[in-house]
């Protein structure tokens, strides 16, 4: 057994002996296979033996005779031979000579599974320091690359007679071995090999895969798959490209299928574009193209990750979205149920983020109605009902848009109609809602400042009605109160400003400048008040909410109110 512990790395300040007793400990098992849990310590051949190692008693009492002698050695402190690793030999006195084995043994130290790996600790949306997965990225195993797709080969003939999804992990173990015993004639695989195969294809078939890290990654909000080796995200509002992949076309089509099927969706030639949300703790929004259609020759699908459920002003302040002032300010305007109220912003800019935090100040005596081309709104009430457009089947059938559902809200009596996003005939449909009581109701749009929001409003409304300019105008001032502007600052999303619709002018909007966001230095976010009167202002001071400057909120400029363009 000469030198055979020159390569073990030194474990705790019990030295040698702790060494000896994690060979002990390992030699006793040989004969066992454990499966370690994700994440666990796995093995990295170190040396390899020669020639058989012979029987497991032999080996065991060789090792326990060891064992003893480095444990009579402890207190010694005699320098050793050292390679890439210190340990502490048994003293002369008392150790027994060395004796030249003829045989060779194989020498095993940790190393951590590749395809596992996660970052210490939970990640923080604040933390400015590069993931893991873009510093230390994982190199691929080859056995590891050989031994998951004929696991996953052998698992589709294991399932032909159905198996339950309680009974998936044990059925993908057994696939694993299977496979592995199949290779053995050509490749040796080691006991990790399989732990990590059998980790991998586990959360291929009921994980997020290759996407798991990216998903762990509170900082990653939109994962672009644009193939089977093409994996990008954006990262603090950064395109990234990612170190991630799948192993092959087959594997990667594979994986879409089944996220699609998993919430009654097809993808194929028929039905070339699909919009869905999963059923997963994320509720990740999912566009997937076929390949068809691609130019790449694979489907492609886009995923947006919202990072925040169940949203409330808490939550903003949390993200540092608004001033405290503003959040309160903003729950007992949209708690009155007397303004209208449109959010808007560019895309990925937050604006169903803080429409669900607009309506956790909703009265829970108040019935919400929300339609939505996907559902994203959610809304921790009782008295809450979520209309969601249906796409049309394979024969082209059966499509339900937004407009549909706009008019079946308004004769289902709520109190506020909470529209997810106006691009086209839901406009007008929207704007007659206001117009006939729905007050305190709040929708969307795409738009980069609030006049651009009015003019894109009047836009949609035109096309579906044949009136002048200057009478929609009227209508949408009289029917809108407040308008919300968000966009992304620095990655993160931020309220840009709050303003208030005043009666058009010469055939012009004509706003007024509530709050404005200012700067952000070293992290710290700054908005300022822009007037000390408005109607809304007014109004919710004399119940009692003062909009006053904070440690955030800047007051009022001395020089000339210019709030108003």
């Amino acid at each position: 057994m000469g030198g055979f512990l020159t390569n073990l790395k030194k474990k705790g300040d019990k030295g040698g002996s702790m060494a000896a007793d994690l060979l002990l400990q390992g030699a006793a098992s040989v004969s066992s296979t454990n499966i370690e849990q994700p994440g666990s310590e796995g093995t990295e051949i170190v040396s390899q033996p020669e020639e058989d190692l012979g029987s497991a008693d032999a080996l065991l009492a060789e090792l326990e005779a060891e064992s003893k002698a480095l444990r009579g050695g402890d207190k010694s402190g005699a320098p050793v031979r050292k390679t890439t690793v210190q340990a502490t030999p048994p003293s002369s006195a008392s150790a027994q000579p060395r004796r030249k084995s003829s045989r060779g043994i194989k020498v095993v130290q940790s190393r951590r599974s590749g395809s596992n790996r996660k970052p210490a600790g939970k990640m923080d949306i604040f933390d400015e320091s590069l993931p893991w997965w873009l510093t230390d990225p994982v190199k691929p195993s080859p056995q590891v690359d050989l031994l998951v797709p004929a696991s996953r080969f052998t698992l589709n003939e294991l399932l032909s007679d159905g198996v339950s999804n309680k009974d998936l992990p044990s059925v993908i173990q057994r696939a694993v071995s299977i496979a592995a015993k199949r290779l053995a004639k050509e490749v040796r695989f080691s006991e990790q090999d399989v732990l990590e195969s059998i980790q991998e294809l586990t959360s291929l078939m009921t994980g997020k895969g290759p996407l798991q890290a990216l998903y762990d990654d509170p900082a990653v909000t939109d994962i672009y798959m644009d193939g089977h080796d093409s994996i990008k995200c954006v990262r603090r509002g950064q395109a990234v490209e990612t170190p991630f992949r799948f192993r092959s076309p087959e594997e990667y089509e594979a994986y879409v299928t089944q996220m699609l099927q998993s919430v009654d969706r097809v993808l194929n030639m028929s039905i070339p574009i699909v919009d869905c949300v999963l059923n997963d703790q994320w509720r990740s929004r999912i566009n997937a193209v076929h390949a068809s259609l691609r130019d790449g020759g694979e489907s492609s699908l886009v995923i947006r990750v919202p990072r925040l459920q169940q949203i409330s002003f808490y939550d903003l302040l949390q993200t540092r979205t608004l001033p405290a002032a503003v959040a309160a300010w903003l729950a007992e305007l949209v708690s009155s149920g007397e303004a209208n109220v449109m959010v808007m912003g560019p895309t990925g800019s937050g604006k169903t983020t803080l429409t669900t935090a607009l309506l956790s100040a909703v009265g829970s005596d108040e019935r919400i109605c929300t339609i939505e081309d996907v559902p994203e709104i959610f809304v921790p009430t009782a008295h809450l009902e979520k209309l969601v457009c249906r796409p049309e089947n394979s024969q082209g059938e059966g499509a339900i848009g937004m407009p549909q559902l706009l008019r079946a809200a308004l004769r289902r009596a709520p109190h506020r109609v909470i529209v997810g996003e106006i691009r086209d005939a839901e406009g007008p449909l929207f704007l007659k809602a206001l117009e006939t009581g729905h007050a305190g109701s709040v929708a969307t749009i795409h738009a980069e400042n609030p006049k651009d929001g009015l003019w894109r409003l009047l836009d949609v409304v035109a096309a579906y009605e044949d009136a002048p300019q200057e009478s929609i105008q009227r209508r949408i001032a009289r029917a809108l109160d407040v308008l919300i502007s968000v966009r992304k600052v620095n990655g993160r999303p931020a309220l840009i400003g709050i303003s208030e619709v005043l009666p058009p002018v010469n055939g012009e909007f004509v706003v007024k400048d509530i709050v404005k966001f200012e700067t952000e230095e070293n992290g710290k976010r700054k908005w300022r008040i822009q007037t000390t009167h408005s109607k809304w202002l007014d109004e919710l001071s004399a119940r009692g909410m003062e909009l006053a400057p904070g440690p955030s909120l800047l007051p009022v400029e001395k020089n000339p109110d210019k709030s108003t363009y």
